[in-house]
């Protein structure tokens, strides 16, 4: 295995997030855990103990950046900087635009594109001083647009567009990664409100991925440090 990484997460608490946490501090890295539901978060603790990983977390929201500074510096002072971050946290809803409440779109805004950008300003002088990685959840939704979910994949085209403005402003100070899951077997699409589209897509996603699935892809990354850079990997459930 390659040397200990300390890793910050955000949305650690359930699905995706969770399943990274867990899988990185059982890999041996160490890894701090952001998210707004305590109880999960110590759930995930409690699921990790006796890993060789160490595994911390803070309770909070990536919509406030008082929650996500202090928590970034409470992950510098646990395990003296930041060698990965993996700004996870995101959500989504299904609808027709000329249905959808206008707070379900400010809401994906708020934490799918703002909530990113706000991890990413106050990890960044410690990723630059670490010279480490940064590892972005994307979608198939940043590169094909789905029907009613337009505002959904305009927040994952941002991430894309992040990640390669990293690439590219950063070449000899950062490994960039950004991970593009299809369907994945999460609550994901319970949020959604219209119950006839959560009804009609509920068994695309309860028959997709495994959150696991896509935390070892996200593991890879991490470990092909040295031997190359996974820039963008889009991950598909197997449906033959």
């Amino acid at each position: 295995m390659t040397r200990p990484y300390s890793i910050f997460i955000t949305g650690a608490s359930s699905g995706i997030g969770a399943s990274i946490a867990e899988t990185l501090c059982l890999a041996g890295h160490n890894v701090y855990a952001f998210a707004r539901r305590k109880d999960e978060l110590q759930a995930l603790k409690d699921n990790a103990a006796g890993s060789s990983g160490k595994l911390y977390y803070s309770v909070g929201s990536v919509t406030n950046k008082e929650d996500l500074k202090k928590a970034i510096e409470n992950c510098v002072d646990e395990f003296g900087g930041i060698d990965i971050l993996i700004p996870n946290a995101g959500i989504g809803y299904f609808n027709p635009l000329e249905m959808a409440p206008l707070d379900e779109w400010e809401a994906m805004i708020d934490v799918n594109v703002t909530g990113v950008l706000k991890t990413l300003h106050f990890a960044l002088p410690h990723l630059l001083e670490s010279k480490g990685q940064i590892i972005n959840i994307g979608s198939v939704a940043a590169r094909h647009v789905f029907p009613n979910s337009g505002v959904y994949c305009a927040t994952k085209h941002a991430v894309l567009a992040l990640s390669e403005s990293l690439r590219i402003e950063y070449t000899d100070k950062l490994a960039i990664t950004t991970i593009n899951p299809g369907a994945v077997d999460t609550p994901f699409i319970e949020r959604t409100q219209n119950e006839k589209l959560r009804n009609d897509y509920k068994p695309n996603f309860d028959s997709g991925m495994k959150p696991e699935f896509i935390a070892k892809a996200v593991l890879q990354a991490i470990e092909a440090n040295g031997k190359g850079i996974y820039s963008e990997v889009t991950l598909r459930p197997d449906r033959r």
